[in-house]
């Protein structure tokens, strides 16, 4: 497996990470072109590209905090899922990252969600007390507004000073747009 460090849109490979993202998320959890755009201006963030060989096999766009990160957007490609990729993606991160890995996932409600719960759950991750709304990237109506999301970290769980932190820096750092961003990065 390869991983590569995706930096703005005019890498070879970003179109097809691009696609990948668009096809993994609900419109309301995308981040526009634009606003991509100045998430890379940003010198916490970071977007690696995993490969087998030369097809893409997923990514992970994260955001690198003082005394942790926060897993914005994970995918797989469809067409390896169940493969085990996912697992050994998320396992990569969790050796090199040296800090708490903070996610996100649904309100566990159906069969999908209780899967995604018990697959973080096996990679070690815990479900945290904090009720957590759906921070959405786009003003759009959708049957998720109102959504709450379970808080997960790794390797264990984290305190309501650090979820407090984590909340702030999502509204103030990770969900701004171009003009903001620029005075709240490293």
């Amino acid at each position: 497996m390869q991983i590569i460090r995706i930096s703005d849109i005019h890498h070879p490979r970003f179109g097809e990470v691009w696609h990948l993202y668009q096809n993994s998320f609900p419109l309301c959890e995308q981040r526009t072109l634009d606003h991509q755009i100045t998430a890379f201006k940003a010198d916490r963030f970071h977007l690696d590209v995993y490969l087998d060989g030369e097809t893409l096999v997923g990514f992970i766009g994260y955001w690198d905090f003082d005394d942790y990160l926060y897993i914005e957007h994970y995918a797989i490609n469809s067409d390896l899922r169940g493969d085990g990729w996912g697992s050994r993606i998320l396992e990569a991160l969790q050796k090199t990252a040296g800090k708490t890995i903070i996610l996100e996932i649904d309100e566990v409600v159906d069969e999908i969600s209780t899967r995604r719960l018990r697959f973080y759950q096996r990679l070690g991750f815990v479900v945290n007390p904090y009720i957590h709304p759906l921070h959405r990237y786009r003003d759009i109506e959708t049957e998720h507004q109102n959504a709450r999301l379970v808080i997960m970290t790794y390797p264990g769980t984290i305190d309501p000073q650090t979820y407090e932190r984590f909340n702030r820096d999502l509204g103030e750092i990770v969900m701004k747009r171009d003009e903001q961003l620029q005075t709240n990065t490293k």
